[in-house]
């Protein structure tokens, strides 16, 4: 047998590299999808989050974050943190105008407004060459909910329980436990609640947020079970009919809003907190909130603030009418998205891979470093900072969650136990395209703003204020709006088998 030339085993060695190159194994694939840019100059990617920034949030971001970044993808990151209370105004307006970001949150209800308006880009090429570990650890049927027309416009980036999300309440439970009471199951226990807290302390007051509220009291006071179509607080479904409900010109909305009325009238509510979403939650953080809209997990996620204020405060969420079933209207409410603007797309979807790409990613940027900002005591994270890095329930993931040692054995079980006596929303996978009624939606939500807002609040009673308010909305268009919605929804209905027989 003849040796192989020197050209017969240069060109072997070029075809194995090249098959070693291509062969995609384990890690090279990890290696490929956290590669940055691919040559050694750091990229600045520019993210916009909610959150009152604490010196250790900037702490960490600029040096021990970005020093990780810089390492595995050649980026650093600038992070814009705005105010809750602020935060969908100057968000819309950064979009709207076309500033240069490369990724920002925003909940799930708000995708198919911003990709309508033009405000973000399809992210289906992006997340098939970059998204790897996305697709990996998030649930296939979380992608579908941020799905329309075919195309991907959001990251559903929580993959975790989901039922009943907003339809909680969110209790005081050391409080609770201090006057006597142990749960709460009704409305009249909430009441009871407060009575006897204020007598001794008229300090502490109730919260109810006008833009989820409703559904927890709908447990009670609606007989059926019904799920708000979404946060503009318009239409609702009847979950027993599969009917869709104008629920402004509803006999649930006038026994809601005059219950909200009477709980301000009572003081439960304080009247100076009632449209102050930023005082609601100085109140909070302050320690003062008897009570508030709970979101499956908000026990936990709000545990480590509440003892902020009183290192003996403890949390749990209930349930009106708790034998009633929770509904499951998306498997994640929280999406990350990418702008049209954005000057990096590519390592925007980069780093949303990255975070789940591994435990020790996910885990260092939602707590920090280990012996610094937390520690790990027996299999549960105690936390060694007062401070929220990454909010941990925008990346909650099955795969990798780790309970906190500082919070209730009890909070734990709720939370993982939540999707029990859970049904599937009629609601669920719908959205509702904006154009074909976009500007009777604009002069509707205008109308709905002024006149009916204050009626929500509790500011106005319904008596006084809801026959102008109604007749102002449908001059707006309210009418031709519902008929859209409900054309598109039946329409969905049908698509989908789920028409009542």
């Amino acid at each position: 047998m003849r040796k192989p030339t020197i050209a017969v085993i240069s060109a072997l060695l070029l075809i194995s590299l090249l098959v070693s190159a291509c062969r995609g194994d384990n890690n090279n694939e990890s290696a490929i999808s956290s590669a940055g840019t691919g040559n050694d100059k750091i990229v600045t990617l520019r993210m916009i989050m909610p959150g009152d920034e604490s010196p250790r949030m900037r702490e960490f971001v600029d040096n021990e974050l970005n020093a990780r970044l810089r390492h595995d993808l050649n980026m650093e990151l600038d992070l814009t943190y705005i105010p809750w209370g602020s935060y969908q105004q100057k968000l819309e307006l950064a979009l709207s105008t076309g500033e240069k970001y490369d990724l920002f949150w925003y909940g799930t209800p708000f995708v198919s407004g911003y990709m309508t308006q033009g405000y973000i880009q399809p992210l289906d090429d992006l997340l098939e060459q970059y998204g790897r570990d996305l697709i990996a650890n998030i649930p296939a049927e979380n992608f579908k909910l941020d799905r329309i027309n075919g195309k991907q416009w959001a990251i559903p980036s929580q993959a975790f329980t989901s039922a009943g999300k907003f339809t909680s309440m969110l209790v005081r439970q050391d409080l609770l436990e201090s006057v006597g009471m142990r749960e709460i199951r009704s409305i009249a226990d909430l009441e009871l609640f407060y009575k006897k807290v204020h007598e001794r302390d008229p300090s502490y007051y109730g919260y109810l947020e006008t833009d989820r509220g409703q559904d927890i009291l709908w447990r009670e006071i609606g007989g059926r079970n019904y799920t708000m179509l979404d946060e503009r607080q318009l239409f609702a479904v009847d979950e027993d009919s599969g009917e869709l409900m104008n629920y402004v010109e509803s006999e649930l909305y006038k026994k809601t809003v005059q219950l909200r009325e009477s709980w301000v009238d009572k003081g439960i509510i304080d009247r100076d907190l009632v449209g102050n979403p930023a005082a609601k939650i100085d109140q909070e953080n302050a320690g003062k909130l008897l009570f508030r809209v709970g979101a499956v997990s908000r026990a936990m996620e709000n545990w480590q603030t509440a003892q902020k204020a009183d290192p003996n405060a403890r949390l749990r969420e209930y349930y009106l009418s708790p034998g009633k079933p929770k509904y499951i209207t998306a498997p994640s409410n929280e999406a990350y998205m990418i702008p049209s603007a954005a000057e990096h797309p590519e390592l925007a979807m980069q780093f949303m891979n990255w975070i789940l790409q591994s435990k020790e990613n996910y885990m260092f940027i939602i707590y920090g470093v280990e012996g610094v900002d937390y520690e790990l005591d027996d299999g549960e994270i105690k936390l060694l900072t007062n401070d929220q890095l990454m909010y941990e329930w925008m990346w909650r993931n099955t795969n990798y969650f780790t309970a906190p040692r500082i919070v209730d054995d009890e909070v734990i079980d709720d939370m993982l136990g939540n999707d029990d006596n859970a049904r599937i929303s009629k609601l669920f996978g719908f959205h509702f395209n904006e154009e074909p009624v976009k500007n009777e939606l604009a002069k509707v939500m205008t109308v709905y703003k002024e006149k009916f807002e204050p009626i929500n609040f509790g500011l106005v009673g319904y008596d006084e204020g809801y026959e102008d308010a109604i007749q102002s909305l449908k001059k707006a268009g309210l009418d031709i709006v519902f008929a859209e919605v409900k054309r598109q929804f039946e329409a969905f209905r049908a698509q989908t088998g789920d028409e009542d027989e």
